[in-house]
């Protein structure tokens, strides 16, 4: 079963590649990525929130701001989703705005859900 909006599958996207990794990503290039969220948390962007994760594919980490948003349903640390939107530069980082995501089944490495690298620092930083 087919859900209403498919991932773009395409080499190019409006006559630009699309990057199928967060290393391959570049101002205005639409990017389809998938990964885990390490981090998450709530800004203001002139008074109004917004909802900010990083995620990391393997790669490289992309951001993911959902503007207007203090939380997005299923969206948080440890989760695994594909997401895709056009990326930007904010703040110094790349970040896709308002991104279309689906949540993904854990990935299944040696018997264990797959974890980054980066989640675990930030645990044990909020451990301390």
């Amino acid at each position: 079963m087919s859900s209403w909006w498919e991932f773009t599958e395409a080499a190019s996207w409006g006559g630009r590649p699309v990057a199928r990794r967060a290393v391959e990503a570049a101002p205005r290039m639409r990017v389809v990525a998938t990964g885990v969220i390490y981090s998450t948390c709530v800004t203001q962007d002139h008074g109004t929130p917004c909802y900010e994760c990083l995620l990391d594919d393997g790669s490289g980490e992309l951001g993911l701001v959902f503007l207007g948003r203090r939380s997005v349903a299923g969206l948080e640390v440890g989760v695994r989703c594909t997401v895709e939107g056009t990326a930007r530069v904010d703040r110094g980082r790349l970040v896709v705005w308002n991104p279309i995501y689906r949540i993904e089944p854990p990935s299944d490495r040696d018997g264990q859900a797959w974890r980054s690298p980066r989640s675990e620092r930030a645990e044990d930083r909020r451990l301390l």
